[in-house]
């Protein structure tokens, strides 16, 4: 869980946040799936999108 701080200030009799700092406990870190990687590069077919052609917006959209 994190700690955030507001600093305050008064801008024509309003109080208004002027900036905010969040404080983490711990640092996060996401080890990577490597074993999943693996079998994706193993695998048979492509995984993800050809970059060089653009997908039609029809196609994108859910």
């Amino acid at each position: 869980m994190s700690i955030r701080k507001s600093q305050w200030t008064n801008i024509q009799g309003h109080r208004v946040e002027l900036s905010a700092r969040t404080f983490k406990r711990e640092d996060r870190h996401f080890h990577r799936e490597s074993h999943s990687q693996k079998a994706q590069l193993q695998s048979e077919h492509q995984h993800g999108f050809r970059k060089d052609v653009k997908t039609p917006i029809k196609h994108r959209l859910s």
